[in-house]
């Protein structure tokens, strides 16, 4: 229903996907500004922006793996913009929640360059959307209790981000480990790989 509007006036999936681009930029000044609750509808919205694209292009019949490929490296710079921007307000927590967000990011795709692998079954814990959840929660959250038991909302909320991914990378490791391992056993290693 959210993306009628889009299909109706035959936007581009992809002036959709970089719609998230200013969204999260407005999103970044009102969190440096601390300004929580004028933050929280423009990171809600680069979000939406995420899950609207793939729809449009799929409605316009426009859907393509380039652009499937290209929707995805947008979402790494909204997801670097709407995390990164904490780094001035709690910048050991930011610096956590950033890294261990790009970790879980790359161990799925990393193993591609191992075995021949797609999205089937992979574990789900810290996924995009649990952190870009508790992000906006925890914005939200901010703009009415700034301090939780003596502590920094954001700074709670951005560790919190951090140990989730983290414990989504590790997952993924070993997951990835026993993929690998299958396809040793039955010589699926792709074959700059193999050994001669």
């Amino acid at each position: 229903m959210l993306a009628r509007p889009f299909i109706a006036c035959g936007a581009p999936p992809l002036a959709v996907s970089l719609l998230g681009v200013p969204l999260a930029l407005a999103f970044a000044f009102f969190v440096l500004r601390q300004d929580f609750l004028a933050a929280f509808p423009f990171g809600f919205l680069a979000v939406l922006a995420d899950l609207l694209d793939g729809e449009v292009a799929r409605r316009q019949k426009k859907d393509s793996p380039f652009g499937n490929y290209l929707e995805g490296t947008i979402d790494k710079a909204v997801d670097f913009i709407l995390i990164g921007c904490f780094v001035f307000l709690s910048p050991l927590a930011a610096v956590l929640a950033l890294g261990c967000s790009f970790l879980v990011s790359f161990a799925k795709p990393r193993v591609a360059l191992v075995i021949i692998t797609d999205n089937r079954d992979w574990p789900g814990i810290g996924e995009r959307g649990d952190k870009l959840v508790l992000l906006l929660l925890g914005v939200l959250l901010a703009a009415f209790q700034p301090n939780v038991f003596g502590f920094e909302t954001i700074t709670l909320m951005l560790y919190l981000v951090a140990l989730i991914a983290f414990a989504g990378f590790l997952q993924r490791v070993s997951y990835a480990k026993k993929l690998i391992e299958q396809a040793e056993r039955s010589g699926n290693i792709l074959p700059y790989l193999k050994k001669k």
